[in-house]
């Protein structure tokens, strides 16, 4: 019969073995990867992270959106709120790459825009099939290609693939009118901003005074000088670049 001393040494050396086999794993891998992301995309705290890490690693991600929008909004922003407000501008695809859909799975509710939004038939949203800019009425042309479509005058990194796709002209309108017509509250939780170029147009055609802001994630793809612009030009209506993380800049009232 092995004694206790000699128990408690072979369990000191075979708990780390184990850890060490299972963090090497195939499972255990895609877990460190995850948990990496989470801590990055999101900053959020390590336990919350882990917890997150262990649902995406068995295949059930709470979170669809391409570098983690939502988890960000959801669980670093508004962990408690299940009655948010959000305004999805760029919606695309209404279940992959999603910045917003989790929200809804929570009980929120919004507004996306988008001129050729697919997969929208699941979603509660209120679906604007529209073209944003700084002004209303102006006629542009706008590439539909999935993904990467968008006003050809303000087309920015993906420029030369997008342009592959067919044009079709539109008209504008301005992000104002659209939350007019949805009869938008004065504060809304989260804005999600990705229109391939345009995204400091469409900023400009928000009413400030009106309407109040909780949280941004807003595209730069890295093009200067509109990423500066778009950080300045969000400074003098009140708020302050929190976090930034691959092609995205968040924002948060600087209060």
């Amino acid at each position: 019969m092995m004694s206790k001393s000699r128990l408690g040494l072979v369990l000191a050396l075979a708990v780390p073995l184990v850890a060490a086999a299972a963090y090497f794993s195939p499972r255990g891998q895609a877990f460190a990867g995850y948990l990496q992301e989470n801590r990055r995309c999101c900053q959020l705290p390590f336990g919350h992270a882990v917890a997150i890490a262990i649902q995406e690693t068995l295949g059930n991600p709470p979170y669809p959106s391409e570098i983690g929008q939502d988890k960000w909004v959801a669980e670093a922003m508004f962990p408690d709120v299940h009655d948010g407000v959000f305004l999805d501008v760029g919606s695309g695809h209404g279940q992959i790459g999603s910045n917003t859909r989790a929200l809804e799975d929570r009980g929120w509710t919004g507004i996306c825009v988008d001129p050729f939004p697919t997969a929208m038939d699941k979603r509660t949203c209120q679906m604007n099939k529209v073209v944003v800019s700084n002004e209303a009425g102006k006629k542009v042309l706008f590439h539909t290609h999935e993904g990467l479509g968008g006003i050809a005058d303000t087309l920015g990194k993906w420029k030369d693939e997008a342009s592959k796709a067919p044009t079709v002209e539109m008209t504008t309108v301005t992000l104002g009118e659209v939350l007019e017509r949805a009869k938008a509250p004065a504060f809304i939780h989260f804005l999600s901003l990705d229109i391939e170029g345009a995204e400091l147009d469409a900023l400009r055609g928000i009413p400030f005074d009106r309407y109040r802001f909780g949280a941004m994630a807003i595209e730069h793809n890295e093009e200067e000088p509109k990423r500066g612009d778009i950080i300045a030009f969000l400074q003098e209506h009140g708020y302050r670049r929190v976090h930034t993380y691959r092609q995205d800049d968040f924002f948060a009232p600087r209060n």
